[in-house]
């Protein structure tokens, strides 16, 4: 358990360094494969349609999905612990903690046979999978539930999907289906989700992804914005850390619920950041790769998947003793990415930059002495982070010095996710800067051997900066 102290408000002060790694292993069912026969109709008259599995039938719609409090799911989000292109994370939360009498379920089709608002999706069990729980200590009470000082978070992990599909799910728990009548007994399921399956690695197709970071709290503009935001042309997204404050478990209902338009449609995956004040707490919410070659500690700590022809990184940039740590496997993640000829963009991200002029945090030494000789030597292209509220660009920089495009990493600086403003800098390595009281985040497009890149202001209304790579 990681308890604060009040020295932690300086830079790398707010360690919080922990493993909060998941021991709970969530089990899972491969995805039904559509069956090509005819229509037929089942035992009670309830009809089957040609594309669903064989055990498939209607369902009859309750007068209500979830029927009590205590089991309703909220705060549903998606991440990945394996391979993007055939599997996906569900998480979510609900107010009763009982492992033995809670059962996680999802109940999931592709989008095209089950429909894009689900009204048509049918059930079966080869369209079910079940998962697991996990307590843990809140060192702050539940908002909505001010006695507990337990969470859970439930997570189902949706294995042997079909790549570059769009998938619609309910996630919760219900007691029993009755196939005869399509009735559930006794339903908890949240609303309706959607996700797409990532391309095969190395699939050069076009694709989008927003980058953000630094919220600080920001619920009232997040919930302002979350709806357009949610609407973007994203893949997925990742953020850079410091969602909340303090880190406590209300800020955490709050944040996800506020951006559930987001989180319920799109895998968001995070890094801690130096707000994220009990470790575990951070870890608990977030069903994260387990990656092999990481100390025990570092487990979930940092991270790494391929995306079509794009290799993301997430790392644990919160004490100078894990930075040191992570060297080892950050440069055997380097090096296998950048000898995979299906890869073609590399892009780390962490919460502290290595490059900010930002009067208020600025670069982070420890950084440049450990990953940044990392990223040069195995040519990545962009890093990316947060920290410092504001806006910051820099030109290539390789050795200390700005190169020519191409040939050294650029260094983006998106810490203005509706979080407090600072004033942005400049200095040698500067290509751009904006203040941070426009807030701001990244819309990433890769078409192929082409990286592009447009900055928006926080209400989506103003360009701060657009920017390109492209690759022979």
């Amino acid at each position: 358990m990681h308890l604060p102290n009040l020295a932690m408000v300086l830079f790398f002060a707010l360690t919080a360094c922990g493993s909060g790694a998941k021991t709970s292993a969530a089990v899972s069912h491969p995805a039904a494969v559509p069956d090509a026969g005819d229509a037929a109709e089942s035992a009670a008259d309830v009809t089957v349609t040609a594309g669903w599995p064989a055990d498939a039938v209607a369902v009859h719609a309750p007068a209500a999905w979830t029927t009590t409090t205590d089991l309703a799911p909220y705060s549903v989000h998606l991440t990945w612990q394996h391979d993007p292109a055939n599997s996906v994370a569900v998480a979510w939360a609900t107010r009763s903690r009982d492992l033995n009498a809670y059962h996680p379920k999802v109940w999931f089709i592709r989008e095209a046979v089950g429909g894009a608002d689900a009204a048509a999706m049918p059930f079966a069990a080869t369209l079910t999978a079940a998962g697991s729980g996990e307590i843990y200590q809140t060192n702050g009470t539940i908002a909505g539930d001010e006695g507990s000082t337990q969470g859970v978070t439930w997570t189902v992990e949706l294995t042997g999907l079909q790549p570059d599909t769009a998938y619609v799910f309910r996630a919760g728990t219900w007691s029993d289906f009755d196939t005869k009548t399509g009735t559930f007994t006794a339903p908890e399921l949240s609303e309706v989700g959607h996700f797409r399956t990532a391309p095969p690695k190395g699939k050069r197709q076009p694709f989008a992804v927003v980058l953000a970071g630094d919220s600080r709290g920001g619920i009232d503009k997040i919930t302002q914005n979350a709806q357009r935001l949610g609407a973007m042309d994203a893949a997925f997204w990742i953020f850079n850390g410091d969602f909340t404050n303090l880190g406590l478990q209300a800020e955490w209902d709050n944040w996800i619920g506020a951006m559930q338009p987001v989180m319920r449609h799109h895998v968001l995956m995070p890094v801690q950041g130096n707000h994220e004040i009990f470790a575990d707490m951070f870890y608990a919410q977030f069903a994260m790769p387990v990656m092999s070659g990481l100390q025990a500690e570092y487990l979930e700590h940092a991270w790494s998947f391929n995306y079509a022809n794009v290799h993301f990184i997430g790392l644990d940039s919160n004490a100078e003793q894990n930075v040191q740590d992570q060297v080892a496997w950050l440069e055997a993640d380097l090096a296998a990415a950048r000898k995979d000829p299906d890869i073609d963009w590399i892009i780390p991200m962490s919460h502290h930059p290595a490059y900010s002029a930002c009067t208020n945090h600025g670069s982070t030494p420890i950084m440049q002495q450990y990953w940044v000789p990392l990223f040069e030597k195995y040519n990545v292209e962009l890093v990316f982070s947060g920290h410092d509220h504001n806006y910051e660009r820099s030109k290539p920089v390789r050795g200390g010095k700005p190169v020519a495009d191409g040939e050294g990493p650029v260094y983006v600086v998106a810490g203005g996710f509706y979080s407090p403003p600072y004033s942005n800098g400049t200095d040698w390595w500067t290509a751009t800067s904006t203040h941070g009281n426009k807030y701001n985040y990244v819309h990433l497009k890769v078409e192929g051997k082409k990286l592009s890149f447009t900055t928006y202001s926080g209400d989506g209304s103003e360009v701060l900066d657009q920017f390109a790579m492209t690759k022979p």
